[in-house]
């Protein structure tokens, strides 16, 4: 994650404010059903395509009755970002940043040792990063209305 001044700020405004992660993961959960594209069952695979401005797909990993696994990135004309993998919660109305990056699907996925005050820090701040990252795509207008389903095949 690129820690840019822009980034801290935003970070700071959500301490000061006294928001919590669980009020994160309800707001993350608006702006995705403002962001994501109306899921049909066949899809797996959306991009949405705007005038000189990167690609951003999403594929949907896992689709329950009451969860949803989600990897996002971006695709430009030379490379394709880490993927944030989201798991949305339709029950509780709740969405969470899971991993960021590989090495943290890896690291979990083989079990490291998690200092638990250190993870408590860690997932507020990637959470706080997919607000702020949600919040610059719909004022990007990546909105639910651009997005092209991608055959499977």
């Amino acid at each position: 994650m690129i820690l840019t001044e822009q980034y801290l700020t935003h970070r700071q405004y959500v301490r000061r404010h006294n928001i919590s992660l669980m009020q994160l993961h309800e707001f993350n959960h608006k702006l995705l059903g403002a962001l994501l594209p109306t899921c049909s069952d066949q899809a797996k695979i959306f991009r949405s395509t705007l005038k000189n401005k990167a690609t951003l797909q999403v594929t949907i990993r896992e689709r329950f009755k009451f969860t949803t696994e989600i990897s996002m990135c971006m695709l430009f004309d030379d490379a394709v970002s880490d993927a944030l993998v989201i798991r949305i919660y339709h029950d509780a109305q709740l969405a969470e940043l899971i991993y960021s990056n590989e090495f943290e699907k890896q690291y979990r996925q083989l079990g490291g040792k998690v200092d638990s005050s250190n993870q408590a820090s860690l997932r507020y701040s990637q959470n706080c990063f997919l607000n702020k990252w949600l919040i610059y795509l719909l004022e990007n207008h990546y909105t639910s209305m651009t997005w092209t389903a991608i055959n499977n095949t």
